[in-house]
């Protein structure tokens, strides 16, 4: 049980979070998630508006989030930093202390700067500024959001024992060197609410240090179990969650980081012999998009063990959760 109100609280990293306060977004994102099979009306932001900056390309978050807003009787405004001031040099700064007076919430989705770090300084520099909640939609170091719906979709898909379930979050092949947000995000989730998470990837794809020390000690505290595995075919072996994420190694420049991962095309793309290793009932889980027949195969996104499209589903559900709980 809480504590104390999320009203007013920003989310850029889950590790301001607790246990418990992930715990309460998930039972009400379920509970919002019944609502809408029967069509029951969830006007708890009816004349609220959510101001949502797009400094990178969006389909599930933008819509996710519009359709969250709408769905919960409030608006959601879509902006790109070409269109505001802030492309005349228009501080971060005074960009959230004017919308602050406009709307009720701040989402941004920044990423790739010039150096790692930058998007999660611009995050917290609006946080500070605005009273209103600043929501993190992707930037350099977590994606939060799609954590939440991570662990929606496991609790739905792997029932109450969910949490001592193996679920191994993968490294995969992309040409394109993205945000390892998705993996730094899980391994504090995991280590909050006590789960069994192996991170496989090759060497010299670690994920930043800050995050594995948090993982560690909230896992003395939480009975959590958080392994790395640098082959990506022993990490399968009994999983029950196979989850394909590419990411960018913060050890290498981009051109040599786009060199060097070609060495592991081949065996890092989520294929059936991973699942042959895997528990019977093991699902696949990706966020989407995927680079199909790099970091998966059409033969297991497409198949039976897939379960990527209720993931992204259950975006929307813990979007409503967050905002309801946060900006009202």
């Amino acid at each position: 049980m809480l504590t104390k109100t999320l009203r007013g609280r920003d989310l850029v990293s889950l590790m301001d979070y607790s246990r418990e306060e992930l715990e309460t977004i998930l039972d009400l994102a379920f509970a919002l998630k019944r609502k809408n099979e029967v069509e029951e009306e969830q006007n708890y932001l009816r004349g609220k508006t959510l101001a949502m900056i797009f400094a990178n390309p969006s389909t599930r978050t933008r819509t996710s989030f519009e359709a969250a807003m709408t769905e919960l009787g409030g608006h959601a405004q879509f902006h790109t930093p070409e269109v505001m001031q802030i492309a005349h040099h228009e501080t971060w700064l005074d960009t959230a202390r004017v919308l602050d007076r406009y709307v009720h919430g701040i989402m941004i989705r920044m990423y790739g700067l010039e150096k790692y770090g930058m998007a999660r300084d611009i995050l917290r520099l609006m946080a500070d500024a605005a009273q209103i909640p600043v929501y993190n939609a992707l930037d350099d170091k977590e994606h939060p959001f799609q954590i939440l719906a991570d662990l929606m979709t496991m609790i739905e898909k792997l029932g109450p024992g969910w949490r001592k379930k193996k679920i191994v979050l993968s490294w995969a092949y992309s040409e394109r060197v993205k945000s390892a947000g998705v993996p730094q995000t899980m391994a504090i989730a995991a280590s909050l609410l006590g789960m069994n998470l192996t991170l496989a990837y090759p060497e010299k794809y670690d994920v930043d240090p800050e995050y594995i020390a948090f993982a560690r000690r909230e896992a003395e505290k939480s009975g959590a179990e958080i392994e790395i595995n640098h082959d990506v075919y022993q990490a399968a072996k009994g999983a029950d969650v196979i989850y394909a994420k590419s990411w960018g190694s913060f050890l290498m420049e981009p051109q040599e980081d786009r060199e060097y991962r070609k060495r592991f095309r081949q065996d890092w793309c989520i294929s059936k012999k991973h699942f042959e290793l895997a528990n019977r009932r093991a699902i696949f889980m990706h966020c989407l998009p995927a680079d199909r027949n790099l970091e998966v195969t059409d033969e297991v996104i497409d198949g039976p063990m897939s379960v990527v499209y209720d993931e992204a589903e259950n975006r929307l559900h813990t979007e409503k959760a967050v905002l309801a709980l946060t900006m009202r």
